[in-house]
């Protein structure tokens, strides 16, 4: 008989038998979107433990460990740079990271993340499309992105292209700016031409755009919205990168300096902290092609393809909690943070969110909602690549 198979009550008398030591629960390292609002001004401390107390409530067995770091640039491609390290098998390494489809395409590519799989019809149809390559998912969608427009006019929501946006913003006050925006950057500045060209091209592919030479008409429309921040010649300080990187845009807003702001929508939460008086402005998804067709970002999560086995369950585990319509809503509301606080107005993937308090109820969700029905995705592959290219073509017609 091998002292295994001892009986317990022989073993206790032989001073063998005690009660097994506790499997420790297993590591699993999460990195999030830190190009979030910090609704509790503590870096993001408050939701992290939040989010990981809630999770390990659920999964004792598994010890989450969810990273906010700013100075990781999760747009970083390069062999051997930010992405491939946390992606990769190294001991910085992360199971799970949040990341922009817009670099989807390259990650696939470069075989550092895994496919995943998704409930049917859970996420916006944008979303499931952004996270999909060669018809097969590799990630799990968390946030939409948009470009929308805030402005206090009552005539905004009849807007209907990038001209009529400049004449009823110009209405607001004359002799002040119309509109306050950031659109400098090689992101940032052929994102929002790639807008104007949805706008103008409602049943194009956004892949298309991604090509020179520059649409006109696309370009003539977006030209008129971004000089229209030009008060005195020559001087443009949404182009130029006086608002980048900045809430210079959100407070030039929020204390009547401008008509009007484009950017994100949860942006409204800078023009809220900055002047926490002012009534809810008016919102529409912003028009600066020769219509109006909204597109959208998606961020997702994505599972590094290191991460096999149980680990691979575990990282499930975790991207279903944080599909899960209350965690959107943790989030979306600032519930990390004390009562009261604004809103982080991030728009969510999760269908189920809108439906469901305190979104279903809430003036700006109900709001957003409107016009993400039909909204395509920025294409998930292509953008890194070209976007410096666009980014050259777009300052030499812009100047």
């Amino acid at each position: 008989m091998q002292w295994r198979a001892l009986p317990c009550v022989l073993a206790l008398s032989l001073g063998a038998c005690s009660d097994p030591e506790p499997e420790a629960p297993r590591p699993l390292k999460v990195v999030l979107f830190p190009y979030i609002p910090d609704s509790a001004g503590d870096g993001f401390a408050s939701l992290k433990q939040r989010l990981e107390a809630d999770f390990e409530r659920e999964h004792s067995d598994i010890d989450v460990d969810i990273v906010f770091d700013a100075k990781l640039d999760l747009y970083d491609l390069d062999d051997g740079g930010t992405l491939n390290q946390l992606l990769g098998p190294g001991a910085g390494a992360a199971q799970v990271v949040e990341i922009d489809t817009l670099i989807m395409g390259e990650l696939v590519s470069k075989g550092w993340v895994q496919p995943v799989a998704l409930e049917a019809r859970a996420a916006h149809p944008a979303a499931e499309e952004a996270v999909s390559i060669a018809g097969q998912s590799y990630g799990v969608p968390t946030y939409l992105c948009s470009y929308v427009v805030y402005s206090n006019s009552p005539h905004l929501s009849s807007a209907t292209d990038g001209d009529s946006l400049v004449q009823i913003l110009t209405d607001v006050a004359p002799g002040m700016r119309p509109l306050a925006a950031n659109y400098s950057g090689s992101w940032t500045l052929p994102s929002s031409y790639l807008d104007a060209w949805a706008d103008t091209n409602p049943t194009g592919m956004l892949s298309q755009a991604l090509s020179l030479p520059l649409d006109t008409s696309a370009l003539d429309s977006f030209e008129d919205v971004v000089k229209s921040c030009e008060l005195e010649a020559g001087v443009n300080p949404c182009l130029d990168g006086t608002y980048a990187d900045t809430s210079l845009a959100e407070e030039a807003f929020a204390l009547g300096q401008a008509n009007g702001f484009m950017g994100y929508t949860e942006r409204l939460f800078f023009v809220r902290k900055a002047n926490p008086g002012m009534a809810l402005p008016e919102v529409i998804s912003v028009p600066l092609g020769t219509g109006s067709a909204p597109a959208v970002f998606v961020d997702a999560l994505v599972v590094s393809a290191q991460c096999t086995g149980t680990c691979a369950e575990d990282a499930r585990a975790f991207t279903d909690f944080m599909k899960d319509p209350d965690v959107r809503s943790l989030i979306a509301f600032s519930g990390d943070a004390p009562q009261g606080t604004t809103p982080r107005y991030l728009l969510q993937a999760t269908q189920a969110f809108y439906q469901q308090e305190p979104a279903r109820s809430d003036p700006m969700y109900q709001k957003y909602v409107q016009f993400l029905r039909g909204a395509r995705p920025y294409p998930n592959q292509g953008f890194p690549q070209n976007r410096k290219t666009l980014q050259s073509a777009l300052m030499d017609a812009l100047q």
